[in-house]
């Protein structure tokens, strides 16, 4: 768990609790929900309240209470967009501005959730925004209020899925054997094979990972059903590119089956063939 990963799971939990609850939330609940050090829940709290996330009450039944503005980022009502480095997320920037866009240095400003200082002088990625906008650039600032070198805007075009995923992917039934496909996931690399029930609905995924371990541990008659993932993560055909971003980026998948509007498979769509789609961002997501 990343610096601003965290930050962001200790707000998410504080208002968790308190929707639950309804009483000022103790560091100790916090604490012990993320199985981590009260000291550490603490430390975390001085840089919410200094950021207005989170308010004190003091006393026998005092604690942290989250304001407004905490729920609108758990919500995402408000800008909470990633920022990355590397492709791992080190933090979200809640309030984004450009200045001066077409001077010789544009900068952008950014209101920072999490710890950006060992990012300083390096590359960064932010977005992609709600408008499908990535901004790219150096980091020379980093603090609450970070300010961004920036080297390039790119805006993600607007396509349904249907038109940039793989379609009539290889398929699995939960019932087969897992042998069926080792010659598959060994010898194409496939990373995941959808599985469907009698009505072509993707009811699993059979990751190589899982099935490579199973065969490892040389069990004999494992079908697919026992070691597939249930309830994989899909989205419709009719959907756009930026909702399969947004669903990877918030579920950290690297995969989406898609379907129509039956629910039946109809493709599958991987990170690559997005970065495929938008050539210019593919400088980015791989730099």
């Amino acid at each position: 768990m990343g610096m601003s990963d965290s930050i962001y799971n200790v707000l998410k939990t504080l208002v968790d609790i308190y929707s639950r609850e309804g009483v000022p939330v103790k560091s100790k609940e916090i604490a012990e929900a993320l199985k981590v050090h009260e000291g550490y829940i603490r430390n975390i709290m001085s840089v919410l309240k200094s950021m207005g996330l989170v308010l004190s009450k003091a006393g026998p039944h005092g604690g942290y209470v989250p304001t407004s503005k905490a729920y609108d980022i758990i919500n995402k009502q408000t800008l909470s967009v990633p920022i990355y480095h590397n492709n791992a997320t080190v933090g979200y920037a809640l309030d984004i501005s450009l200045i001066g866009l077409l001077t010789e240095k544009p900068l952008a400003s950014l209101r920072v959730l999490g710890d950006l200082s060992p990012y300083l002088h390096k590359e960064i990625r932010v977005g992609p925004l709600p408008n499908g906008i990535v901004i790219v650039g150096k980091l020379i600032k980093a603090d609450l209020e970070s300010l961004i070198e920036v080297n390039s805007v790119v805006s993600i075009p607007h396509v349904p899925v249907s038109e940039i995923m793989t379609r009539r992917p290889v398929t699995a039934r939960p019932d087969d054997p897992l042998d069926k496909y080792i010659d598959l996931i060994s010898k194409r690399r496939y990373r995941g094979i959808p599985v469907v029930d009698e009505q072509g609905r993707p009811i699993g995924l059979l990751m190589s990972s899982m099935a490579i371990e199973a065969l490892a541990k040389c069990a004999s008659n494992v079908k697919v059903k026992d070691v597939m993932v249930t309830n994989p993560p899909v989205i419709n055909a009719s959907d756009d590119i930026y909702d399969v971003i947004s669903a990877m980026l918030s579920n950290n998948i690297g995969r989406l089956l898609v379907v129509d509007d039956d629910g039946k498979l109809v493709g599958i769509v991987t990170r690559t063939d997005i970065l495929s789609r938008i050539a210019s961002l593919e400088a980015i997501t791989t730099s």
